[in-house]
């Protein structure tokens, strides 16, 4: 009579045969999984369709003999052999292919191992029991694969979404902001502009437009180059931010051309030319460049709006009243006032 020591031996050793038997077959497995593979189409017709054939034979060839493995030894296959389909020797196939794909081929992988080992089986007279725990072997590979994969999946997933937020993000700003100072571009100022004029009549206080062009710009690219003219436009744009009130906004139109929008003003014409003089005085502060000393200036045009003004005729006015500056001497602040 059969002792259990003696059923849980030839158990081991009917697991261990069909081990070896599998790894005999590892490379026609794989095969025939590439055959499926392209059965259904999963081939395209470029140079890349024959290297994705093989990455698929490599792979499935390295699950069989992780599966044949663990029937051998009866001992689940150490880290190194489960990550071996995963190695990105050239370019692993968990990488080329959708999860949808990975799941299809690892289906693909359990049918044709399943089919292997019930071959074997056969061939080797196995017992029910040995057969049933080989098979179930095969199915708890693939199906640990495919919830490790879809695991994967999920995590590369959230990573992919946080990427994209932060890069929708970036171009959000981008769309709305000077990419060399950071300030509000054109758009963004005239956004703001149009909301404040819009809100002018439901306030006590004034909105103000100061435009700003900074003199002998040219001569400073001249000097240094661009590389000089773009750290005195990020200088002139951080001093700006500095010195504007809180509730104001400073914006960058384009070229070495800045304004200002104040929405909380108090006094009109002259509380406006007040604050253009403490910014003026801001702006021509020395500074450092290239072991340069520049002093800057800027000619600063101002408008003062009024209920029902154009946003495009107000930034219009406090143009031209920079270029009156820029008539008279620079450095200085001219107040629209009417046609000229």
């Amino acid at each position: 009579m059969a002792t259990n020591g003696n059923l849980e031996d030839g158990r081991r050793n009917e697991l261990a045969a069909l081990g070896h038997a599998l790894a005999g077959r590892s490379h026609g497995v794989a095969r025939s999984i590439a055959d499926r593979w392209g059965e259904t189409g999963g081939f395209d017709k470029t140079p890349r369709a024959e290297e994705l054939r093989s990455e698929i034979e490599r792979f499935t060839m390295l699950a069989t003999d992780a599966v044949a493995e663990y029937l051998v030894t009866q001992q689940p296959p150490a880290q190194e052999q489960a990550d071996a389909p995963h190695r990105p020797d050239p370019a692993p196939v968990d990488q080329r292919l959708s999860l949808a794909g990975l799941t299809k081929l690892y289906l693909y992988w359990r049918d044709a191992a399943e089919l292997a080992v019930s071959q074997e089986a056969v061939r080797l007279d196995s017992s029910p029991a040995v057969i049933e725990e080989a098979v179930a072997m095969v199915r708890a590979g693939a199906d640990g694969s495919v919830v490790g994969m879809s695991e994967q999946f999920d995590s590369a997933y959230g990573e992919l979404r946080a990427q994209l937020a932060e890069e929708q993000a970036r171009l959000g700003f981008l769309a709305l902001h000077d990419p060399l100072t950071g300030l509000p571009n054109r758009s963004l100022f005239f956004e703001q502009l149009t909301r404040a004029l819009g809100a002018l009549s439901h306030r006590n206080a004034q909105v103000a437009v100061l435009y700003l062009d900074i003199d002998h710009f040219k001569s400073v690219n001249d000097l240094g180059g661009h590389s000089m003219g773009d750290q005195l436009l990020i200088a002139v744009g951080t001093r700006l931010s500095q010195i504007v009130r809180p509730g104001d906004t400073a914006a960058r139109l384009g070229g070495d051309e800045f304004v200002v929008l104040c929405e909380d003003l108090h006094g009109g014409n002259a509380a406006a030319a007040a604050l253009a003089d403490r910014i003026g005085k801001a702006l021509s502060a020395p500074l450092a460049i290239d072991g340069r000393i520049l002093t800057p200036s800027a000619s600063i045009g101002v408008k003062v709006a009024s209920p029902g003004d154009d946003p495009s005729v107000v930034l219009s006015h406090a143009d031209r009243a920079m270029y009156q500056a820029k008539q008279r001497g620079r450095a200085r602040c001219e107040i629209y006032v009417g046609a000229d």
